[in-house]
């Protein structure tokens, strides 16, 4: 994505018009709801743009009615590729806070350079190049909703605090910091990431042992994963860039296959019964996935289900070679 792609997608006036005649379009409506899903919108497209999610820092203040978002990379930012190169169109969401905002300001920061515009009602209002000293690259990013679309209602800072704790635990090493003026103050780091997500939400009497790990890649297809033996399972969460789909999809159809197929052939080569499927494998397990794919595709307009048919060959055959190799290096983790 060009410098000029990101200042495009501010400026385009034809966008901003459909943004604002259908936000439900773009944000699923207006009112809290609205106001909510657009502000954990830019959430998740900020971090779309890190080279290296494990260098950046994601800073987020809540000021009266006003947000400010600052995302700092060491190692750069995606702003010279094109936005084929992501995940998802990473520019999109400016042009909906632009259209749905009365004030907008956003700044990038590189090369010893520092480009602001302010725009008010979506129209650039004022523009400033200021020297910069910072090494890394910065996105600065502040918007004051349209209270004629979203009410006077403030955010919930709770639904912050809990999305920047979960992308923190999906994204090990990554650093963000959520702030309420003087009120309340937290800070969210995670170097085991997934395995923290699952200690913290499952059941710590009855899970037995440490759990199983895996990170790696296949055929462009991030994929990391924590699965953990509990008799109490509670935990089946399976994200894909970071969102969570509440009907699973073809991703954890391919996760589980692969896990069970990869036990099943353990058991068998040591003798022993296979008597472990798909029907009873979320009884014994907590698990946690979570993929990145470049061109995620939905079923229904909430994202409820992921359904890339090729995701499930994908991962299933990933997660059955992972498995498999722990199980021959770690016998007694799944027979204890």
């Amino acid at each position: 994505m060009t410098d000029e792609t990101i200042w495009k997608a501010l400026d385009d006036d034809v966008l901003k018009v459909s943004i604002r005649k259908r936000p439900s379009m773009y944000i699923g409506g207006i009112g809290p709801t609205g106001l909510e899903s657009m502000v954990l919108q830019v959430l998740d497209h900020l971090l779309q743009l890190a080279v290296d999610l494990t260098q950046t820092e994601l800073s987020i203040e809540l000021s009266e009615r006003q947000f400010i978002f600052s995302f700092f990379s060491k190692k750069g930012l995606f702003l010279d590729k094109t936005p084929e190169e992501q995940y998802t169109p990473p520019y999109l969401f400016l042009s909906v806070v632009n259209a749905l905002s009365e004030q907008l300001g956003f700044g990038v920061e590189k090369f010893g350079k520092r480009t602001i515009q302010i725009y008010q009602n979506g129209q650039l209002n004022k523009k400033a190049l200021i020297p910069s000293e910072d090494e890394g690259q910065r996105i600065e990013l502040a918007f004051t909703p349209d209270e004629t679309l979203f009410g006077n209602k403030p955010l919930s800072y709770f639904i912050l605090l809990n999305r920047c704790q979960e992308l923190a635990m999906l994204n090990s090493g990554l650093t963000i910091s959520l702030t309420d003026g003087t009120k309340q103050k937290n800070y969210f780091h995670y170097d085991q990431g997934l395995v923290e997500y699952i200690f913290q939400k499952d059941d710590s009497i009855t899970r037995n042992g440490q759990p199983l790990i895996i990170n790696t890649i296949s055929e462009g297809v991030s994929i990391q994963a924590v699965i953990s033996k509990n008799g109490s399972t509670s935990i089946k969460d399976s994200f894909v860039n970071g969102h969570l789909p509440s009907d699973g999809g073809t991703h954890l159809d391919g996760f589980v296959q692969g896990t069970v197929d990869a036990i099943n052939q353990f058991l068998e080569e040591t003798n022993r019964l296979k008597y472990l499927t798909i029907d009873n494998f979320p009884e014994r397990f907590d698990v946690v996935l979570s993929i990145k794919v470049k061109r995620p595709r939905y079923t229904g307009a909430v994202k409820k289900k992921i359904r890339n048919p090729e995701l499930y060959k994908i991962v299933k055959e990933a997660v059955f070679t992972e498995v498999s190799i722990f199980l021959k290096r770690h016998p007694a983790w799944y027979l204890n």
